[in-house]
């Protein structure tokens, strides 16, 4: 009888980390260019995370051939569709859909060694927040599409390192 209550507590636990944890998955770029002899090490990713509060993506990478220091900018635009849920009812669907689109990026300064340096970046949050829900319904996040995402490293006036990566929907 212990054992079968313990598995129900860890069953428990287990799902509702599960609830709240964010959902994330990193994808690699489907195009890179570059000018001025900056160039990537390796390859650079996107990792997209999404709770049922914010969503947001980060890229990591590492780069050669930069001056001192560099600036990578990470952008996107977003189509977000935000909803209600009532406090009172489990597992009940979202009501009351709404749907935008937004841009989002973020911007990162990095010292370089020797030319060479890694970058680490993450986009401003898309957040369920600005929605306003009727009652005491709690304003929710349902899907964020990540379309049109670039990773621009920039070093110097001449020197410019682009990757593109596909549509990114957590």
């Amino acid at each position: 009888m212990r054992l079968k209550k313990r598995s129900v507590v860890v069953a428990a636990l287990v799902g509702a980390i599960a609830a709240v944890s964010a959902v994330a998955f990193a994808v690699g770029p489907t195009s890179v260019t570059s000018s001025g002899g900056l160039h990537f090490v390796g390859s650079p990713d996107v990792t997209a995370t999404k709770t049922s509060t914010s969503a947001f993506l980060t890229a990591t990478g590492e780069v050669a051939g930069a001056g001192t220091t560099a600036t990578a900018t990470l952008a996107a635009n977003a189509d977000v569709t935000r909803g209600c849920i009532n406090n009172g009812s489990k597992d009940q669907q979202p009501s009351g859909l709404k749907r935008t689109l937004t841009a989002t990026s973020g911007q990162q300064t990095f010292n370089t060694r020797s030319g060479r340096g890694t970058l680490t970046v993450s986009t401003d949050p898309i957040t369920a927040a600005p929605f306003k829900c009727p009652d005491s319904m709690t304003p929710v996040l349902v899907s964020v599409l990540f379309t049109d995402v670039t990773l621009t490293i920039t070093s110097g006036s001449s020197k410019t390192l682009t990757a593109t990566f596909p549509d990114i929907d957590p």
